[in-house]
């Protein structure tokens, strides 16, 4: 009798104290906060609060002195900016107007971020039905090598890799037994006195940047020795000295922070200046080291472009 009555309480102590508040979803991230700022939970310590936190049902945030600013994110990637002295509960942050934020590499950002908190819903599985995994189709890169992947195909002998320059000519031929394989272009081909329209090959990207474009095809050696076409596309190789300067200008976004450098990134790499994309996604996850969010995309971005 006096055992279960002792487990009853200690029950009831990790319902109300313990687990639940550790298990509890967060509301809100803290994407900046300059000042001295405090969080009350319903329930435990008050802490000082930094970028990186997150906000629970139930707190109570603190702005103790007048240059003290936080921004807040929720799941739904709009924020809410507070200023200078005051106090605001959870449940009043949330009728506040929220801002929605409009650049998409930090809405996907943000969404990553949330991803660390909370598990997200696995998306739905489709299969690739095209053979080249990589690089994508009409590709633009300021990098002189490109790495192709392909999938298995289970009754090919050999994989035929051709790659021809912006005039035609054959400048990669190979007859491969793996399903992957590191093409480096001419030296010269990068150079700004050679370039054409990347829309001339029919390029989909709206950069309006120039290049050398090459076109690729993948043939499938069968075990009777037979040809056959598996895919085929094309690469425009970016000249960045030349391309970079006519990019236009752009609009921050007004949740202030890294959101401008994610923003060139993401515009850099839509130009095909792979070279300074990568170059800023590496020197922002150095000067952020804790946030696993940029870890994902500088990941992400090292695979999309084949890195």
């Amino acid at each position: 009798m006096y055992r279960s009555f002792s487990i009853q309480i200690l029950l009831a102590f990790f319902l109300t104290q313990g687990p639940i508040a550790r298990a509890q979803r967060p509301l809100f991230g803290v994407y900046l906060a300059t000042g001295t700022i405090k969080c009350t939970p319903a329930r435990g310590p008050s802490r000082l609060i930094s970028r990186y936190d997150w906000l629970y049902p139930g707190d109570r945030l603190s702005l103790l002195d007048n240059i003290s600013q936080i921004t807040l994110f929720g799941r739904d990637t709009t924020y809410v900016c507070l200023h200078g002295k005051g106090t605001y509960t959870i449940d009043q942050i949330k009728k506040m107007q929220h801002t929605c934020v409009r650049d998409t590499l930090l809405i996907r950002y943000l969404s990553l971020t949330w991803a660390e908190v909370i598990q997200p819903v696995p998306a739905a599985s489709h299969a690739s039905t095209a053979l080249v995994l990589a690089p994508r189709a009409n590709y633009a890169t300021s990098i002189d090598s490109v790495k192709f992947t392909w999938h298995q195909v289970s009754w090919a002998r050999k994989y035929f890799l051709r790659l021809r320059d912006p005039d035609g000519q054959l400048c990669y031929d190979s007859t491969l037994t793996d399903t992957q394989a590191v093409i480096h272009f001419p030296r010269s081909a990068g150079s700004a006195g050679n370039t054409r329209s990347a829309g001339s090959a029919g390029n989909t990207r709206s950069s309006g940047s120039a290049g050398n474009i090459y076109t690729w095809t993948l043939d499938l050696v069968s075990q009777s020795g037979r040809l056959q076409f598996a895919d085929s596309n094309h690469i425009v190789l970016v000249n960045e000295s030349a391309t970079l300067p006519h990019l236009p200008p752009i609009l921050p976004d007004s949740i202030g922070g890294i959101a401008i450098i994610l923003q060139q990134i993401e515009q850099y790499e839509n130009a095909g200046c792979t070279k300074r994309a990568a170059q800023l996604l590496l020197q922002l996850t150095a000067d952020f080291p804790q946030d696993a969010a940029l870890d994902k995309m500088y990941t992400d971005f090292r695979r999309r472009n084949a890195l």
